[in-house]
């Protein structure tokens, strides 16, 4: 969609986590918004955010956000975006996006007819710099205003703006758990292993860690996987065992059984 010229847009932001820590900054600089409000449970989580941005006022009620915005961002956890959206004022010709990737459009029908989805597939924490040219983002919207608003928000901040419906979504979302939010806890566990057992820090593993990544993006992963586990060999892997703790070592054979598995390796 070719990049449209308006005015900021009106909006209230519904959350101070990380994704709301980047993405309202992020919008308000690119032009595209102008954030009134941004509510929160904690109010501190909501005047640091709103310190972020021009001139929002900092909520912890939300019976007390406005009701005359163009634009509602609601950007909380998964299981509380249904519950919230019932709590906000009914606003007939407003647009209100959530910000999930895991959740149905649905979730925010109580809200207005003009409901959608701004999903930026992307991994976002508090105090870390974002660059949002080049992510992909993807929208959903029940009215053409909806999707239009959602296509917008992407283009506004150079996303690569893609459609993806209720199940799209949910696997794009389910790849990235498994790819980031898995992947980065076994970084976690191989950090605590380093420093135990060898005295040394993650660092040591940048070069394996940027050629792994490397290869998994121009080569089918499944081809690159290398390893105790996709040989077979089973003494090496038992001296892995051996010097984990309990639950790395369920871990480490969970999965072991399932590259020997994808392989047939018995």
């Amino acid at each position: 969609m070719e990049r449209l010229k308006r005015e900021p847009i009106r909006t209230v932001v519904i959350g101070s986590g990380n994704v709301a820590s980047a993405l309202a900054p992020a919008l308000e600089r690119a032009g595209a918004i102008a954030v009134e409000a941004v509510c929160s449970r904690n109010v501190a989580h909501a005047a640091e955010l709103a310190s972020k941005l021009a001139d929002a006022l900092a909520l912890d009620d939300l019976g007390a956000v406005p009701a005359d915005a163009a634009l509602y961002l609601v950007s909380v956890s998964d299981d509380a975006i249904e519950r919230v959206a019932a709590q906000l004022p009914h606003v007939q010709s407003a647009v209100c996006l959530h910000t999930s990737g895991g959740v149905d459009m649905t979730a925010l029908s109580a809200v207005t007819p003009n409901y959608g989805v701004l999903y930026p597939l992307q991994t976002f924490s508090k105090g870390r710099a974002t660059e949002f040219a080049g992510i992909p983002v993807f929208v959903e919207g029940a009215t053409e205003k909806a999707l239009d608003m959602a296509r917008y928000l992407g283009n506004a901040l150079n996303g690569d703006v893609r459609h993806a419906d209720g199940n799209g979504r949910r696997s794009l979302h389910a790849a990235a758990v498994f790819a980031c939010n898995f992947t980065n806890h076994l970084y976690a566990i191989a950090a605590d292993i380093l420093k135990r057992e060898a005295g040394a820090d993650l660092s040591v593993l940048e070069p394996l860690l940027k050629e792994t990544l490397a290869k998994a993006l121009r080569m089918p992963p499944a081809d690159a996987q290398t390893g105790p586990a996709r040989r077979g060999d089973m003494k090496v892997m038992q001296g892995h065992v051996d010097l984990l703790q309990q639950h790395e070592a369920e871990l480490y054979k969970l999965l072991s059984d399932s590259i020997m598995q994808r392989y047939e390796q018995h």
